[in-house]
This record gives structure tokens, C-alpha cells and sequence, in this order.
């Protein structure tokens, strides 16, 4: 019984062996699981870089990122990503394999503001900048010249937060989303024209200023010149109120002295007979 019992047990690891082998064999052999015949043909050439559209099939969102308002950043992917796809979870690398801004930008902000990331929340579409906190505090450090206007013109504008028009950096609103048009049809581009926006009240325009837009807010003077007879209603506003908002010209600007000095010396001043310069009389008739 016991010689019967050492025979199975030797026999048993003679089996194993023998499975073993096999395997090892078939191992060995590539026959393991499935047999993939070997295409040396597939590697007869040298592998080229990605192109930029092969990068947006995987990567849609920020090829069209960089489409559409890349900016300057719209080159090649790899200029930056000069190492790629070597993310590990494990060793949480990023910091270590994405491009650094100072690689390519020497502080275009000055030395105080150097946390790109902050305003610049996506590198693929740099000029779309929201107006966090940090940017509102900072608009002055970059943009001097607006903000030496609004103090030294106070207006309403200087009262109001620039994020109050400009909801993100760069971006210009209309004039017509607070303020209502001086007449119907007025174009938008005519505003700026009049108005500077950050010294709104010094008004300068040009000799060519639509009449209406004065009728605006001189409405009774508009109606009046509207009807008259005279050659000043064939006159622009802006001809004689030129240059300037409140400007009063000179009846001599136009017209030569056409009285003696006996008669100028006695009434200097034209409008003591002329009474209404907006409704002239006409054949020495009112």
C-alpha cells in the first residue's frame, strides 16, 4: 500500500512536469493565446510628427480653442508640448510636463504681475480673459491712459466700475446697451465720434455732424431753425458750433462787417437787431 501511494505521488509530478513544459513551450513558441504573424513592413519608414489636425482629432475642444481665438498661440502644438502623453497618475506630473509661460514671455505685465494662469485660465485661448477679481484690481497698471481720464473728466462713467461695460477683457460694448440713441437710426460708430468714452462730457465733433443729433437735445432751437426762411437753414449746426460742444461763434467768423463805424460803434453787438440768430429776418422783414 505504501509502494502504491509513493507510484501516484511520482506520477502526479511527472504530470505536472510534463503540463509545465508544455506550456513553457507553447509560451515560447507564441502560441500561447493567439499567433500575430510579425509585418516588418509596418516599420520600413521613419515615423513623422503629429500634425496639427491629427492633435485636434483627440483633442477637439482645444484645436478649436486655438481656432478660434488663439491668437498668437495658434502655431505648432509641439513648439510648446515638447513632451506629451506622458501623464502618470501616480507620480501626478503635470506641473512637470506642461509648457511654462515664462519660456516664451518675459513679464509683459511688469514684475508684480506674474501669475499668468490666474487671468489667463486657458493658454488656447489666451485673449479671452474673464474679469476675475484679481484683473478688475488691475485694470489701472495697464491701462493708464483711461483711467487718468475718467479722474481728471469726472463724469457718470467715473462713478461706474469698469467690469460695468467691460464684462471681459477686451471687450467693447455699445453705447446703445445703456444709453438710448440721440434719434431713431442713429449709427453706433457716431457716438465715439462726439463722445470720447472715458471723458464723455468734452464733447468735440466735426463740421460734417448730423443736424438731428444736436435737434436731440435742443429741441426748441432745432424747430426753430428747421422753419426759417434764411440762408441759416441751409447752414449745419456744426458749421458754426464747430469743434466743440457750447462753442457760440462770432457773427464775423462768415459774415464781413457790413455797416460803417458810425453804425458798429453804436450797436456793436449784431443780435440787438438780428434778435434771432436761428431765424433770421428775410428781405429786412421778420
Amino acid at each position: 500500500m505504501k509502494h502504491l501511494k509513493i507510484t501516484i505521488i511520482a506520477a502526479t509530478i511527472m504530470v505536472i512536469w510534463a503540463t509545465a513544459g508544455a506550456a513553457l513551450a507553447a509560451e515560447a513558441s507564441g502560441k500561447l493565446k493567439v499567433q500575430i504573424p510579425a509585418s516588418p513592413e509596418l516599420y520600413s519608414t521613419e515615423s513623422q510628427p503629429l500634425t496639427i489636425a491629427q492633435c485636434g482629432q483627440c483633442h477637439p475642444s482645444l484645436y478649436k480653442n486655438l481656432k478660434d481665438d488663439g491668437g498668437k498661440h495658434r502655431f505648432d502644438c509641439q513648439k510648446c508640448h515638447a513632451a506629451f502623453h506622458v501623464y502618470s497618475p501616480r507620480k501626478a506630473n503635470y506641473d512637470a510636463i506642461m509648457p511654462k509661460c515664462a519660456t516664451c514671455h518675459n513679464d509683459p505685465h511688469g514684475p508684480k504681475v506674474t501669475d499668468c494662469a490666474t487671468c489667463h485660465t486657458n493658454p488656447h485661448a489666451p485673449k479671452k480673459v474673464a474679469m476675475t477679481a484679481r484683473l478688475t484690481n488691475a485694470c489701472g497698471q495697464c491701462h493708464t491712459g483711461p483711467q487718468e481720464q475718467l479722474v481728471k473728466f469726472p463724469s457718470k462713467h467715473t462713478k461706474v466700475a469698469c467690469t460695468k461695460c467691460h464684462t471681459s477683457h477686451g471687450y467693447k460694448p455699445s453705447c446703445f446697451a445703456c444709453h438710448k440713441p440721440h434719434h431713431t437710426g442713429q449709427e453706433l460708430a457716431t457716438c465715439t465720434k462726439c463722445h470720447p468714452v472715458h471723458q464723455p462730457k468734452q464733447i468735440t465733433y466735426g463740421k460734417d455732424s448730423p443736424a438731428v443729433t444736436c435737434g436731440a437735445c435742443h429741441t426748441k432751437v432745432y424747430g426753430t431753425w428747421q422753419k426759417t426762411t434764411s440762408k441759416h437753414g441751409k447752414v449745419n449746426c456744426a458749421t458754426c458750433h464747430h469743434t466743440k460742444h457750447k462753442y457760440v461763434p462770432q457773427c464775423t467768423e462768415c459774415h464781413p462787417k457790413p455797416h460803417n463805424k458810425a453804425f458798429l460803434a453804436r450797436f456793436p453787438k449784431c443780435l440787438t437787431c438780428h434778435l434771432d440768430v436761428h431765424d433770421l429776418p428775410v428781405g429786412g422783414k421778420k
